[in-house]
C-alpha cells in the first residue's frame, strides 16, 4: 500500500491508544534529548513511559517507528521560527529561501535526528507519522500556524512539503513549469548530501559556513531553472 493511501485510511484513535501513544513519544522525546538516537531502546522508553515492553508494540509498528514519532519535536523550534520570519509580503522565491533558512537552524543543530526522520531507512513511514503526531496526539502545535505552514508539516518527504511552495514558484515566473519537478528533486537530494555532512563532520560543524555553503548551491540550481525569457536576475 503506497503511503499517502495509509494516510487516506487512517483509523481514529480511542482516548485510550492517544493517552499511551503521548506516554510512549514524551519517553522517546527525553531520551532523544538527553542521549540521541543511540540512547534509545525499547526497554528505556517502556520503563520511561511506566509500562512493559510488550505493550509498545499494541501501538507502535517497532523501535524505529517510535524514534520517528520522538523526533517530530526537534520540529517544534523550526515551525516557531518559520512563524516568525515569513510574511505574507514575501514572494515564493524568498518564501522558499526562508523555509530552508529556518529549517537548517534546527536540521544542522541535530543532523543525526533530521537525516534519520527524512533520509534515513525508515522515512517512507514519515507522512504517517507526522498525520498521527499533529492531527491525532498533538494538534495543538498546528494552532496559530498560517494554512500553508499547516500544509507542509503534515507532509511526509521533504519533495512532498516542497511541491507546496515550488507550484508557487511556477505561477510567479521563478522556475519553468518543464523543469519543477527535477529542481524540486535536485534541491531534496542536495539538502540530505549536506545534513549528511553535517552528521560526518560532528563536533568540528561549522554550521554557518556549512549554511552558506548549502544556500550557495540552492540558489545556482533555482537561477539555472528559471524561465529563459522571464527577465529576472540570473536568467540563463
Amino acid at each position: 500500500m503506497r503511503e499517502t493511501e495509509r494516510q487516506d485510511q487512517r483509523k481514529p484513535l480511542t482516548i485510550r491508544q492517544k493517552r499511551n501513544m503521548v506516554y510512549f513519544v514524551e519517553a522517546a522525546e527525553k531520551i532523544l534529548k538527553e542521549e540521541g538516537i543511540p540512547g534509545v531502546s525499547i526497554r528505556r522508553i517502556a520503563a520511561e513511559a511506566g509500562y512493559n515492553s510488550a505493550t509498545l508494540y499494541n501501538y507502535f509498528q517497532d523501535l524505529d517507528e517510535l524514534i520517528l514519532f520522538g523526533s517530530v519535536c526537534f520540529l517544534r523550534d523550526y515551525l516557531l521560527r518559520l512563524t516568525r520570519k515569513i510574511s505574507p509580503e514575501m514572494d515564493s522565491l524568498e518564501r522558499y529561501r526562508t523555509i530552508y533558512r529556518c529549517f537548517n537552524e534546527s536540521a544542522f543543530r541535530y543532523p543525526e535526528i533530521f537525516y534519520n526522520m527524512f533520509f534515513g531507512r525508515y522515512s517512507a513511514k514519515m507522512g504517517h507519522v507526522l498525520q498521527v503526531y499533529y492531527l491525532d496526539l498533538f494538534p495543538e502545535e498546528l494552532r496559530g500556524l498560517p494554512g500553508e505552514i499547516r500544509e507542509m508539516v503534515v507532509r511526509g518527504t521533504l519533495a512532498e512539503r516542497d511541491r507546496v511552495v515550488m507550484e508557487s514558484m511556477v505561477n510567479d515566473g521563478f522556475v519553468a513549469a518543464d523543469r519543477a519537478e527535477e529542481t524540486l528533486e535536485i534541491i531534496v537530494a542536495l539538502h540530505g548530501s549536506y545534513i549528511h555532512r553535517a552528521c560526518l563532520l560532528g563536533p568540528d560543524l561549522d554550521r554557518e559556513q556549512l549554511e552558506n555553503a548549502f544556500l550557495h548551491i540552492f540558489d545556482y540550481v533555482l537561477a539555472a531553472a528559471r524561465p529563459a525569457s522571464s527577465g529576472r536576475p540570473g536568467t540563463p
